[in-house]
């Protein structure tokens, strides 16, 4: 059986019910759904959440569940990768780093065969209105279609490039798309505005996370990243033609929804305002949050299953940050192994936007190796801008823990360091939306125990012990695992 977001809802309704629950009242997608997934994140809690019943942006009742948090933990991530749900860990970061070292090439599928064909709406008949589209914060621009795996077709190459990207909807067949210049998408988008062509594109939306974690992959520009989503899906992605971008524009056989258009050229409209990955909106000198000039698109076909989900992705929250930050995690490892064998674990703290603060955890075997660590680490992603390196006895999935390594190991003058004026992100408050160059300070903090002086002994119970006691065998009423 092919992987499908509903056969990872079955699987999470078995493996961890716990992390899944269903909303059967009817709830608007404007503010309301999100404000929920925010009174449950205020009580830790970040279950996948299923709504039966949205309205859609007409006001009605949409027949597409509306979902969220599909990502927003590790458990869940490990769960779809087919892995024990405690191995969630290293061991999550491990089996998407393997997944990627082996593409595999998808196959395609006549139309009759592919689930995402079962209904199609064409031209005059689509309709962006009738889907539960959400507006996520109190003072987003709109509705926008968030967590949607924007997939362009390099004009030369012929290579897919897959990445979440937003779309801003204006009307029943508009929306505006936002591209960074410095992505891939970006690079694609600008070899046909630049000749003046419109840029055909397809917005999947809804599909197994395995998908998406093969989306969020980073690496150099022009590979395939249908290969790449295939690997990580663990079977060949099933593709099928387009249905109005010509045959060989192949899209997701076995997503919920697609959506099909081009990216318009010569033309700029306002987009946004809208909350970022950061947790702030983008303002200009601090002061008016800002509205920028994107691309309109024009959408041309909508198809989807009979029984389509809606999936979206809140914003600024765990969910958007982890489906980008294990991929991340995986290239950090591979990249510092290399030259410092004793790295242990690599974690992008969700406590820091998941991409800005970086724990990394080694046995070092001479002095200075963190050191090395750190600046390996940071050319991987431009939005990192603290990294700390802690001994292998300190879990760098706890916080608590990385915070008493620092607290106990460092000396700031010692073990500090800061790089000025390196290439930062436009989304980061401290850096200035203006900025046509976004500048960072980035820091270093080495957090680990000297290897040839002597350092005060840790106080543990003995670990032996620690390792074959369950709670469960003592505390009756212990809370589920969230």
């Amino acid at each position: 059986m092919p992987k499908t977001l509903e056969g990872f809802i079955n699987d999470l309704k078995k493996v961890a019910p716990e992390e899944i629950i269903e909303v059967k009242r009817e709830v608007d997608p404007k503010f309301e759904a999100t404000t929920l997934l925010r009174k449950l994140e205020l009580e830790d809690r970040r279950p996948m959440v299923i709504f039966r019943n949205p309205k859609n942006l007409k006001g009605e009742r949409s027949p597409f569940p509306l979902t969220f948090n599909t990502f927003a933990t590790r458990k869940k991530l490990a769960i779809a990768l087919g892995l024990d749900p405690s191995n969630s860990k290293m061991g999550l970061t491990f089996a998407i780093r393997d997944r990627y070292k082996t593409p595999i090439k998808p196959v395609t599928l006549r139309e009759e065969e592919a689930p995402v064909k079962e209904v199609k709406r064409v031209g005059h008949e689509v309709d962006l209105l009738d889907l539960p589209i959400p507006t996520h914060h109190a003072k987003d621009g709109g509705p926008f279609i968030l967590g949607a795996s924007l997939v362009l077709k390099d004009p030369d190459t012929g290579s897919y490039n897959v990445a979440l990207i937003r779309l801003h909807v204006k009307g029943k067949n508009r929306t505006l798309n936002h591209a960074e210049p410095r992505h891939h998408t970006g690079i694609i988008l600008k070899k046909y505005l630049d000749q003046g062509k419109p840029c055909p594109f397809v917005a999947v939306i809804g599909h197994h996370p395995s998908f998406y974690l093969g989306s969020q992959w980073v690496g150099p520009y022009g590979q395939n990243e249908y290969d790449i989503i295939s690997s990580a899906l663990g079977e060949p992605l099933r593709l099928v033609p387009s249905e109005t971008l010509g045959k060989d524009f192949l899209v997701p056989a076995d997503a919920e929804m697609i959506l099909e258009g081009h990216i318009l050229p010569g033309e700029k409209e306002e987009e946004g305002p809208v909350g970022e990955h950061t947790r702030y909106y983008k303002t200009i000198k601090g002061e008016t949050i800002e509205k920028v000039l994107e691309s309109p698109t024009k959408i041309t076909a909508i198809t989807h299953r009979k029984r389509a989900y809606y999936q979206s992705v809140f914003i600024g929250h765990s969910e958007h940050g982890l489906i980008s930050s294990v991929p991340i995690e995986a290239v950090i490892f591979e990249k510092i192994r290399s030259f410092t064998p004793g790295v242990k674990a690599v974690h992008l703290t969700p406590a820091g936007c998941c991409r800005y603060i970086c724990y990394i955890s080694m046995k070092q075997k001479m002095e200075g190796e963190a050191k090395d660590a750190i600046l390996g680490a940071f050319p991987v992603d431009y939005h990192l801008k603290y990294v700390i390196v802690v001994d292998d006895d300190v879990d760098v999935f706890n916080d608590s823990e990385v915070l008493w390594a620092l607290s106990t190991r460092t000396q700031p003058q010692r073990d500090t360091f800061i790089i000025p004026e390196a290439m930062g992100s436009r989304l980061d408050p401290t850096v200035g939306s203006d900025s046509r160059a976004p500048l960072t300070s980035r820091m270093g903090i080495d957090a680990t125990k000297p290897i040839v002086q002597p350092f005060s002994e840790v106080c543990e119970v003995p670990l032996d012990l620690l390792e074959r006691i369950r709670i469960e065998d003592y505390i009756e009423d212990r809370k589920k695992p969230r």
